[in-house]
């Protein structure tokens, strides 16, 4: 959540920032604000709304000054306003601060400060911190210094950049905890820092991450590391992989767009690295673990949102194909209620961003526990990428749009991948059930792609269906996890209630529901399940339900069925949760269209969650 971006070179900073922030605005997009330092001072730009109100009020005037900083903000503390928009500056006005993380101890600080004098124009913690900042930095000594006895005195999770006008040349941003990450970058015209890649990618490749409870000191040469008592770090630099130009919509609408029909490469991507043919074999990058896959005796996956639905899937791979137990857990509850794990668990934690606060705390329990950590991850040098005892990147490269789509899909079929990996290490697959696996999996992109034909007949769909108030999904077996992401799409990005549940639980309460008011959307796949599922579609219609049915093509299937019909290509039931998901995400998108919504940027949701 909230994005930050510094710059410092030879360019005017405010244009260089506003670029920066309209990269990062899916990580909130309450206000957005910058602050430039030029001769005449700090000048500060605040906006509530969207970056483009931010843009409209810089079009009236030409900031100058080459050093500044910015934010967009999902509010936390304090209203959508004006006032409560960031940069925050300190009791003098010679110091401004943005800031990601939430403070837990505000009240107190806040009454504290009051009592000395101090008053303030909003209802933010971040202004807080920026008055402590401030009296740090009056106390003598550095801005850096400033920034880490002031970080000391936080509760929470925090990241920050701060400008001083009193050293003219330098950002400082520090970090505590699980606040999200801030990459750092240099190139010919000077020095960057963001929260996350996509603001950095578009000046150099060249990155280095500020870890928590550390400091940096940015000129426009060099970066400076120190941890909170001013002690030097040596940070090594990385190269990201990621193309700026993947980043940009490509002639669609929308990100979201685009991320569903780059699906089957993105699928490819993830896939391709890791399996060969012709020989058969299968090699996971970074499954490094100090742990046999022998010694393993259960799996934990944790993760939250879409990545938590996406871990439902994986389970029912872990299961049968390792012949593992495996259970999955949401990660904020997992992290204060962990239950019994061991140095044999192997815990799996999922989260696109990396910087996911509930899943870094849930990994933190897992491994004072003694259990070594997965990570399955979509952002290169993120704070989960550290945690973990071994990395597996997602490679979909960057995912814009705040509800997830293509990340959804890579991680089904990572987990995949990691299922038959285990199975394959534990000698529970023989060569050829290993080669069918692999040849399965492989076919799996085509298999999305064909299912994405299936778009003109899905905005039809959607046109009929966008005035309706409520919906269920329901599915069985490996069904169940694809209804509940379908279900969340629809209330992510058009804000209709929408609820799914497992088809078996129909009789146990949302049979209910059942009136032509509420259309349930059936997901039925080729499996062991498909029967009873189309049992309970037939109870539904004996009670003038409304059904839309998504299904795998079958002899099985007749018209009365269903009021609507979408029928998928003939999919191994192991891969059709890959494709089953790709008509409810079209669904989802083409209502949020007709609605004329915002669908990259839903009101209230952000893409990276780096708040508890």
């Amino acid at each position: 959540m909230c994005g930050i971006v510094g710059y410092l070179g030879s360019e005017l900073a405010a244009p260089v920032i506003l670029d920066g922030l309209r990269a990062l605005e899916y990580r909130g997009y309450d206000s957005a604000g910058l602050a430039v330092l030029g001769t005449n001072g700090l000048t500060l730009r605040r906006r509530a709304g969207r970056i483009d109100d931010l843009a409209s009020l810089l079009d009236e005037e030409t900031l100058q000054g080459t050093i500044g900083i910015g934010h967009t903000r999902w509010a936390t503390h304090g209203s959508v306003t004006d006032h409560n928009a960031h940069p925050h500056a300190d009791a003098t006005d010679r110091l401004v601060i943005v800031h990601n993380g939430m403070t837990d101890n505000v009240h107190r600080l806040r009454d504290q400060l009051v009592a000395d004098g101090h008053e303030f124009r909003s209802e933010t913690d971040t202004e807080v911190i920026a008055h402590i900042v401030g009296l740090e930095y009056a106390a003598g000594g550095s801005l850096a210094e400033a920034v880490a006895t002031t970080l000391r005195q936080l509760d929470g999770a925090h990241s920050l950049l701060a400008l001083a006008a009193d050293e003219p040349d330098l950002l400082v941003a520090g970090r505590v905890g699980a606040a999200g990450g801030l990459v750092v970058g240099h190139n010919d015209t000077g020095a960057f820092v963001a929260s996350d890649l996509p603001a950095v990618v578009q000046h150099t490749s060249e990155i280095q991450v500020l870890q928590a409870n550390e400091v940096v000191t940015l000129s426009r040469e060099t970066a400076e590391f120190t941890d909170l008592n001013q002690q030097p770090i040596k940070r090594q630099s990385m190269s990201v992989p990621w193309d700026p130009v993947a980043a940009a919509k490509a002639g669609h609408r929308h990100f979201m767009h685009k991320e569903i029909r780059e699906q089957p490469r993105t699928l490819a991507d993830t896939i391709r690295p890791r399996v060969t043919l012709d020989p058969v074999e299968l090699e996971l990058d970074g499954f490094d673990l100090p742990l046999k896959a022998t010694s393993i005796d259960r799996v934990v996956i944790v993760a939250s949102g879409t990545s938590y639905f996406a871990g439902m899937v994986g389970a029912h791979y872990l299961r049968d194909v390792a012949q593992l137990p495996c259970s999955v857990e949401i990660a904020s509850e997992f992290a204060y209620a962990p239950g019994p794990i061991s140095p044999q668990t192997l815990v799996v934690a999922i989260s696109q961003s990396g910087e996911t606060a509930d899943v870094l705390v849930a990994v933190d329990r897992a491994r004072t526990a003694g259990a070594p950590v997965t990570a399955l991850v979509n952002t290169p040098g993120s704070e989960l990428t550290r945690a973990a005892d071994a990395v597996l990147h997602l490679h979909a490269g960057p995912e814009i749009s705040v509800a997830a789509t293509k990340t959804f899909v890579s991680e089904i079929g990572l987990l995949y991948l990691l299922a038959c990996k285990l199975g394959s290490d534990r000698k529970l697959l023989g060569p050829e059930e290993l080669a069918s696996n692999i040849a399965a999996i492989a076919h799996a992109p085509i298999a999305v792609a064909r299912a994405l034909e299936l778009e003109p007949k899905l905005e039809q769909l959607a046109r009929r269906y966008h005035h309706f108030k409520n919906f269920l999904y329901m599915g069985r077996g490996l069904a169940h996890p694809v209804a509940l992401e379908g279900a969340l799409k629809l209330k992510e990005i058009s804000y209709i209630h929408a609820e799914g549940f497992a088809a078996g639980e129909l009789k146990h309460g949302p049979i209910a529901l059942v009136e032509p008011a509420t259309p349930i959307v059936a997901v039925v796949l080729d499996d062991t399940m498909r029967a009873k599922t189309l049992n309970a579609v037939t109870q539904i219609r004996s009670r003038n339900g409304r059904v839309i049915l998504v299904a795998t093509e079958g002899e099985d299937l007749h018209d009365d069925l269903a009021d609507d019909m979408i029928l998928l290509p003939p999919t191994p039931s192991t891969m059709a949760p890959m494709v089953s998901i790709v008509p409810l995400q079209l669904f989802a998108y083409h209502v949020a269209v007709w609605l004329g919504l915002d669908v990259d940027q839903p009101r209230n949701l952000a893409k990276s969650v780096t708040v508890e």
